[in-house]
C-alpha cells in the first residue's frame, strides 16, 4: 500500500495477527525480511536516523518513556529543544494542562518508564512526542487503549487536523468504530 499526504489508513485485526509487527517495520524499528518500506521514495535504511525520526511519528502499543524531564521525553531528548514545539505538541495531545499541574511543569523529572504518571498520562506524553517534529507520517498502534472518552475524542479531532495539514496517518486498532473516524 502507499499513502499520500493527508491520507489515513486504518488496520484492524485480532490479537496476534501481526499488526504491531507491521507497524514496527513501517516505523523502522524492526528490519523487514523481504521488500522495502519507503518514505518519499527512499528506503528507510537510506534515511539518516535523525531525519527519519523527525519524518515519522510513532506511538507503539506499549509506551516507553525515559528517565528525564517531561520536555526531554516529548522532544526525544533533542540537543536543541524547540520549547514552542514541545508546548504545541503537548497541546495537540491534550496533555499540556496536566503537565502544568506537575511540580515543575515541563521540567518535572520522570523516572524510567514514566514512573509516577498514570497510564493515560504516559500515553498522552507519547502522543505529544510523536507530534513534536510535525512528522509527514504518523503511526499509531492502539493509541486509545488507556485514554478517557474525552481524550479519545480530542485525539480524533487532532488526527483530522493533522490530515488536513498533510500528515499521512496509519492507525492500528481492535475497534472498527475507531478506524471509521479516519
Amino acid at each position: 500500500f502507499s499513502l499520500e499526504p493527508g491520507d489515513g489508513l486504518g488496520i484492524i485485526g485480532t490479537s496476534g495477527s501481526g499488526k504491531s509487527t507491521l507497524v514496527r517495520a513501517l516505523a523502522g524499528v524492526w528490519p523487514v525480511l523481504r521488500g522495502k518500506v519507503r518514505l518519499d521514495g527512499a528506503a528507510l535504511d537510506q534515511w539518516p536516523a535523525q531525519q527519519l525520526g523527525q519524518a515519522i511519528g510513532y506511538v507503539p502499543q506499549d509506551v516507553q518513556l525515559f528517565g528525564g524531564t517531561v520536555a526531554e521525553n516529548i522532544s526525544r531528548f533533542a540537543v536543541n529543544v524547540d520549547s514552542t514545539a514541545v508546548v504545541r505538541a503537548a497541546q495537540r495531545a491534550n496533555v499540556h494542562d496536566m503537565i502544568l499541574r506537575l511540580p515543575n511543569g515541563y521540567q518535572t523529572e520522570i523516572g524510567e518508564g514514566g514512573v509516577g504518571l498514570s497510564a493515560g498520562q504516559r500515553q498522552r506524553i507519547a502522543l505529544a512526542r510523536a507530534f513534536y517534529s510535525e512528522p509527514s507520517l504518523l503511526i499509531l498502534d492502539e493509541p486509545t487503549s488507556v485514554l478517557t472518552p474525552q481524550a479519545v475524542q480530542t485525539l480524533f479531532d487532532t488526527l483530522r487536523q493533522l490530515a488536513r495539514e498533510g500528515c499521512a496517518i496509519l492507525y492500528i486498532s481492535h475497534k472498527l468504530d475507531e478506524i471509521r473516524v479516519l
